[in-house]
């Protein structure tokens, strides 16, 4: 019993679980248009959560194909699936600002199980993931002994929530995968050739546009500056600036991440930051977000370009 709070699996079994009783919710809810597409997508996603350690890899990627086939041909969409708003007003007073518990108690268990694993030897980012998913599951008993609510109330709030953000929920996973596959693919090294053959070798500040202008824009394609980086840094940043030039690689480097950073503020691929901000807060404008960030962006990268050009001419 003790082994299974320490594991990885046992977060996507729980994740899994809550996203297949979010199906069956949604196939029973006539209210939602598309209740049949809808919730096969949500059953599809809960399988490959819970069972996906053990299922062979091909059955996942058919699974993928699959929930990415529903939401493009439309079939996911919202339903009620709401406490109704008299509830929402008469518990509202009677809670005041313990409502905030249940929220703070995800940071304070997962930064309680990374400590734990610091301490007897084990890795603490593995431990902050799996106390992300156990504080998940400490805020939802919270939320019942708070709201002295029933599960059922809790479940139905869960999925509102998960519906509104919809198909974008599995964004963040398809980037991080498409990350590591141009990085395998050498998509780096075919960019370093084409910036050699357009920009002189012994021109710093092209090269240094050059790169931070690829990181930007990769990480607007893939939504994440983390999953950009490998392809930019092995491509572009050591061939052609660190090792001819002699930079400090540790100084470029972070310098090259937060100027794809600045990228991730200007596209809906980094769905976590500017779509699902939109869609729980029933914006009329989608991309009002990204269009709000959009001259902020754009000025934090230009002082990203002018940084690293003058730090490596005065090192």
């Amino acid at each position: 019993m003790t082994a299974l709070i320490f594991t990885l699996d046992t977060v996507y079994v729980m994740t899994g679980v809550v996203l297949l009783v979010f199906a069956v919710m949604t196939f029973s809810d006539r209210s939602n248009p598309r209740r049949i597409g809808s919730g096969l997508f949500w059953f599809a996603l809960g399988v490959i959560f819970a069972l996906g350690s053990v299922m062979p890899h091909w059955l996942t990627g058919l699974m993928v194909l699959f929930l990415v086939a529903l939401d493009g041909a439309g079939r996911v969409a919202r339903g009620a699936g709401a406490t109704d708003q008299a509830s929402k007003a008469e518990g509202a007073p009677r809670l005041g600002n313990r409502i905030f518990i249940p929220v703070l108690l995800i940071p304070v268990v997962t930064f309680a199980y990374a400590l734990i694993f610091r301490w007897i030897g084990l890795d603490a980012n593995r431990g902050a993931l799996i106390g992300l998913g156990f504080g998940g599951l400490v805020a939802m008993v919270a939320c019942l002994i708070l709201t002295r609510s029933d599960m059922r109330a809790l479940m139905n709030e869960g999925r509102r929530l998960n519906e509104a953000m919809g198909a974008v929920n599995i964004l963040p996973q398809l980037l991080a995968s498409l990350g590591v596959i141009f990085t395998a693919a050498g998509v780096g090294s075919l960019i370093a050739q084409g910036i050699q053959h357009i920009i002189p070798a012994n021109n710093l500040f092209l090269l240094v546009l050059a790169n931070c202008l690829g990181m930007a824009l990769f990480t607007i394609v893939m939504g994440n500056s983390f999953a950009a980086f490998p392809v930019i840094a092995t491509g572009v940043l050591i061939p052609l600036i660190v090792k001819p030039f002699g930079v400090n690689p540790a100084m470029a480097a972070i310098i090259t991440l937060t100027a794809g950073s600045s990228g991730t503020l200007m596209t809906p691929m980094a769905a976590n930051f500017n779509i699902v901000p939109a869609a729980l807060l029933n914006m009329r404008d989608q991309y009002g977000v990204i269009k709000f960030q959009l001259p902020y962006a754009l000025t934090l990268w230009s002082f990203h370009v002018l940084l690293l050009w003058l730090l490596i001419k005065i090192s």
